[in-house]
């Protein structure tokens, strides 16, 4: 028996789906690009989950204000980078892990360089730059690789209002309809794109997105459950 959480995944995770699943999850690599409150989460999660391998993006530094909602950093990370805190957290929770970290933001420009040397098996959108995003989508539909995008989890309290849905169908999300928008100048089929949306009117209206970690964790546990069935769903078309 492994040390660390591996020892619960066998015990409990193993119970609940089969220890194929579970061994299946070890050989996929994800990739979670962005570490905020969606994607902080999501990413605890799965490798809570047993999932062991991914690729990392953040450019931003742990500030005080992110302590409120972003369960992988503490006080103690402060004006640290976060893919760093992250990798850190990771292999302090459990062994095995194999994270590759980049320090940067996502650009159309870049994405090959930092994406392109690894097989990936899912991605994980959780950046908030809408031109990012369409990046990431257009990568990700020229590799065949599944992916699922975050929409705007600011002002809102709710978290029974999250879903996944195609981008089609998201309303009252400005972050969605700026992607939207993006997504069909760049001919991108948004009945095709999954989204993690919150069905919740924002209950302040700000240019400044206010959160408690109620909203953007619930979206980061519903990306976590989308992946894990689609991994699950994958292995029984198989057999």
């Amino acid at each position: 028996m492994r040390k660390g959480i591996n020892k619960f995944i066998q015990e409990r995770t193993c119970k609940l789906i089969g220890e194929n699943n579970v061994d299946n999850f070890a050989t996929k690599r994800i990739a979670v690009l962005g570490l905020g409150g969606v994607g902080g989460t999501a990413l605890e999660a799965l490798v809570r989950s047993g999932f062991t391998k991914f690729v990392l993006a953040d450019c931003d530094r742990v500030e005080y204000s992110n302590l409120n909602r972003q369960i992988l950093f503490s006080a103690d990370d402060v004006e640290l980078r976060k893919v760093d805190c992250a990798a850190s957290h990771l292999g302090i929770l459990t062994d095995g892990i194999e994270v590759s970290s980049h320090a940067v933001k996502i650009t159309a420009e870049n994405i090959e360089d930092i994406l392109g040397k690894y097989h990936l098996d899912f991605i994980v959108d959780a950046i908030d730059d809408v031109k990012g995003k369409v990046a990431l989508i257009k990568y990700a539909k020229s590799k065949n690789i599944p992916i699922v995008v975050s929409g705007g989890m600011g002002n809102r309290l709710d978290p029974t209002l999250i879903e996944i849905l195609p981008l089609d169908k998201t309303s009252d999300d400005g972050l969605a309809r700026a992607l939207r928008h993006q997504c069909r100048e760049a001919g991108i089929d948004i009945s095709s794109v999954m989204v993690v949306h919150s069905k919740e009117h924002p209950i302040v209206k700000s240019e400044t997105p206010y959160s408690m970690i109620m909203v953007p964790s619930a979206a980061g546990l519903f990306i976590c459950y989308y992946i894990v069935k689609y991994f699950m769903d994958e292995l029984i078309d198989k057999e």
